[in-house]
């Protein structure tokens, strides 16, 4: 198709006003190196919760200049329209391929030094799609050929499956096989099993084959869930100490997917001495923790974010094989508005994804 004088219906975010609206707004014609995407599911998390209501945690920038962005960093869709670069650059993508989009949208120049080490998620020198340059809250996205991954041949992923690949397991894919290097037979616990946690389970357990994972939640219907994903333990927070003293637990690694001062604290009182706490959550504007404890114990602290183009493409080929089944619910595009605020207010019971 041709995006010439077509629009299409947007949430765009303001940085000035700090307001996010729905807007008519032209259907973007894409660059030599771009690919046309037309959008066929579009995830929400915290994330976007927190640019919209806690600023001081996640602040949102327009990377290419202007006020105005449109929202959406993990997307799933079909190429509509090629480039006139692309179909020589990259010859596995054609006009109908099923695409995941990749967010950190890493330059790949050779004189990038995140980039030449395979750390594109650390990149920024192009902008995050939905975070700093135009995303997918929208019927259609212009994408970098570089940054899209095609749906693993002969294969059937849904399109929303496919948009929480993009983060909510691609994120905890990252923070566990890279940075926190989780080996097989290993100990991990799992703090915070909303859209994140839930995968982080399925992945230490079914991917890299951690011997006891243990998935620690305020919510009885998440431990529930993480139970049927693989956890070998699930408890609440007051008794997670407890459980680890009384089963006579090494913690290898604690994944903290909320990030608040109280989780970090726990962490570093579980972890096994010289073990390694992993943070992907943001709940808080800074990180806290006890510095006797992680001094006493040389912990590892590691912060991490999002993942690269090779762990995407690992992660939909594990939910191809259905080692990662993660748990979502759909919602029309037009529900935008309401599920940002039920995902503000605790009422989501799992990762939400908007259908254009």
């Amino acid at each position: 198709m041709s995006s010439t004088d077509q629009t299409m219906f947007a949430y765009r975010f303001n940085t000035k006003t700090q307001n996010l609206s729905r807007e008519e707004i032209p259907i973007p014609k894409p660059r030599s190196d771009e690919v046309l995407v037309k959008v066929t599911a579009s995830g929400v998390c915290h994330s976007d919760v927190s640019a919209l209501y806690h600023p001081e945690t996640v602040q949102l920038q327009v990377h290419t200049g202007g006020d105005t962005l449109t929202m959406g960093h993990e997307a799933a869709g079909t190429i509509t329209e090629l480039g006139s670069e692309v179909e020589e650059k990259y010859p596995e993508l054609a006009v109908g391929t099923q695409i995941a989009m990749l967010g950190p949208n890493p330059c790949n120049e050779d004189s990038c030094e995140m980039c030449l080490a395979n750390k594109g998620n650390l990149c920024g020198a192009r902008g995050w799609y939905g975070l700093s340059i135009d995303g997918a809250w929208a019927g259609y996205v212009a994408l970098r050929a570089s940054s899209v991954v095609p749906i693993p041949p002969n294969t059937q992923i849904l399109p929303e499956v496919v948009a929480v690949a993009t983060d909510a397991a691609l994120t905890t894919y990252h923070a566990l096989k890279t940075i926190g290097n989780v080996q097989a037979g290993q100990t991990v616990v799992i703090l915070g099993c909303g859209g994140l946690g839930q995968n982080a389970v399925q992945i230490a357990k079914h991917c890299l084959g951690a011997g006891c994972v243990i998935a620690c939640d305020l919510r009885e219907q998440s431990l529930e869930v993480a139970k049927e994903g693989g956890a070998d333990h699930t408890t609440y927070p007051n008794n997670i100490e407890n459980l680890v003293r009384r089963l006579n637990l090494s913690v290898d690694i604690v994944l903290d997917c909320v990030g608040i001062p109280s989780t970090t604290e726990t962490a570093a009182n579980i972890v096994k001495r010289g073990g390694r706490i992993v943070s992907v959550g943001v709940g808080a504007k800074t990180l806290q923790v006890p510095l006797v404890i992680a001094i006493g114990k040389e912990i590892q602290i590691l912060p991490c974010v999002w993942g690269t183009k090779s762990e995407l493409a690992e992660v939909l080929e594990a939910i191809a094989q259905g080692k990662i089944k993660p748990q979502l619910e759909t919602r029309p595009f037009e529900d935008c508005f309401k599920v940002l605020e039920e995902l503000r207010d605790g009422k989501l019971k799992s990762r939400v994804v908007l259908i254009p």
